[in-house]
């Protein structure tokens, strides 16, 4: 018998797909603590991390440009035709409220989509009464969950 870390290395590769499940379904139990764990490191290796992302991007231009794409394609198609010039104004007033934000608070802030457009089990649109303005960071912690926070 091998040593004990060839054991395990064995052992993992056989059993991949069951220990990525259980992993799965451990961090879906303990999301606090994961949340939590992942705000630490990246507090940490923040410049790492940045440096590693414009790195990526200008690796992979093509990469970035196809899900930059895909994102805008779907806000487009999220974007109903019934919109008219008030609405379309609503949500550019939005946009330009989050830059007054940020510039007086100094803190970043986005326009969120309270249902978010591409959810897990419901999609919203991209319309003045789906919009918020927020704190980046609470957008970010969001991801695409639906919890409409205004």
């Amino acid at each position: 018998m091998g040593s004990s870390k060839e054991y395990f290395a064995e052992y993992r590769a056989k059993n991949r797909k069951i220990l990525r499940e259980y992993k799965k379904a451990w961090r879906l139990a303990n999301q606090k603590q994961e949340r939590k764990k992942t705000a630490e490191y990246y507090k940490i290796n923040k410049e790492q991390i940045k440096q590693y992302q414009l790195d990526y991007k200008k690796k992979n231009p093509a990469k970035v440009n196809a899900l930059s794409k895909k994102r805008k394609t779907g806000k487009k198609q999220r974007t109903p035709n019934w919109l008219t010039a008030i609405h379309l104004e609503r949500m550019e007033t939005q946009y330009k409220l989050a830059n007054i934000l940020t510039k007086l608070t100094g803190e970043l802030h986005h326009v969120d989509h309270i249902i978010p457009l591409h959810g897990k089990f419901v999609s919203g649109l991209h319309t003045p009464s789906n919009l918020q303005v927020i704190p980046a960071k609470q957008n970010l912690q969001k991801g695409i969950s639906f919890n409409a926070l205004a």
